[in-house]
């Protein structure tokens, strides 16, 4: 019987151990992960307002790899020795025969001085709890670094559930939502936020954090009470581990979703750089399930001496497609360059809900 090793449960990983296990009863699975809870991590900005609770959006993992007859083990991976096919964790060695890196990234602060000391973040459970209770206590100025998806989740939640504050939304380049290639959806956005009392700063870049302000651009200087930085994400620290092919600080990797020139290694997720035919994957929920699923299927293939499926990405850097919750209940969608506010927010929770419900949680 062939073993599976799966480093990271987040969605990718998740996804992987699940239809390991439909597509087969003759597999060891062992799921490795430093925390003990799934974290629904998209829906982490409504932690904020309190539209959801910790619990609606976390589940146990233990609880959930016995679902699946798989292994779980609560610990935190050290490195990587290939030849030997064994992960090096703090709780000792695990053996492999196929293994799947889906550690997914870690929020980057670029070596910007003061910021990784000063800010909060919502990219952990943990963090957005935190988050929270600063908020609970603040009573002036709330600043949001990076108006990517997060930042303006994050902007709009805190600006709908607490009308006391100021909230800043401080974005490097020159629009919101750079990422998406259409200027409506950035355009659409920056108003809901302002008719929310929002203010918008683009073109601003952050040259230093310093304890209670910010300081921009030609030397503007911008006072806060909290900080809640979302600018971005970085490989997770323990690529830096690993001996293997990287694009960017990411595990790159082949059409089937390997690692590239290793047969029996796999990388799914936010961890991993997917390029074909000059069309990269996105760094999403959607493209970490869809990974999952196809590398799951790979293993399989590979276990068997079978032809292996190339990936085909769908939500994509290029042509990118999401759901953006504004808080107090709106959101608007994004989709083949046209943006839709009915039933978004409705839509969104729905697919919370289903996918919590694989956990028992409704």
């Amino acid at each position: 019987m062939s073993s599976v090793v799966i480093l990271g449960c987040g969605f990718g990983g998740l996804e992987v151990a699940s239809e390991l296990r439909k597509l087969s009863d003759e597999v060891e699975i062992t799921m490795v992960d430093r925390r003990t809870r799934f974290e629904y991590q998209a829906a982490h900005p409504e932690i904020l307002s309190g539209a959801v609770t910790p619990d609606e959006i976390s589940a146990d993992l233990r609880s959930f790899a016995g679902q699946i007859n798989a292994e779980f083990m609560n610990t935190e991976v050290t490195g990587v020795d290939f030849a030997a096919r064994a992960v090096k964790t703090k709780s000792g060695s695990i053996a492999y025969d196929y293994l799947v890196v889906a550690v997914g990234g870690e929020q980057a602060f670029f070596g910007i001085p003061g910021a990784e000391s000063y800010s909060y973040c919502v990219n952990t459970q943990e963090g957005a709890i935190m988050t929270k209770h600063a908020l609970d206590e603040a009573h002036g100025n709330v600043v949001v670094i990076g108006a990517g998806l997060t930042g303006v989740e994050v902007a709009g939640e805190v600006a709908a559930a607490r009308s006391h504050l100021q909230v800043y939304l401080v974005e490097m380049m020159q629009r919101v939502l750079p990422a998406f290639p259409a200027a409506n959806i950035a355009s659409i956005v920056t108003r809901r936020l302002m008719d929310r009392g929002v203010r918008v700063l683009t073109g601003s870049r952050v040259k230093e954090v310093r304890e209670d302000e910010l300081i921009l651009d030609e030397g503007y200087r911008l006072p806060y009470d909290i900080l809640i930085w979302t600018a971005g994400l970085g490989p997770a620290r323990v690529l830096e581990q690993l001996k293997a092919p990287k694009a960017k600080g990411w595990l790159k990797v082949d059409p089937y979703l390997r690692i590239d020139g290793m047969r029996n290694v796999f990388a799914v997720g936010d961890n991993a750089y997917f390029e074909l035919n000059g069309i990269r994957s996105g760094q999403n929920v959607e493209e970490a399930e869809r990974q999952g699923r196809t590398a799951a299927a790979n293993i399989i293939r590979a276990m068997k001496g079978a032809k292996l499926r190339i990936y085909r990405p769908k939500n994509t850097v290029q042509n990118p497609r999401a759901i953006i919750s504004l808080g107090g209940g709106t959101a608007v969608m994004y989709y083949r360059g046209l943006t839709v506010s009915f039933c978004a927010y409705k839509l969104k929770k729905y697919i919370e809900r289903r996918y919590m419900k694989r956990f028992g949680v409704v």
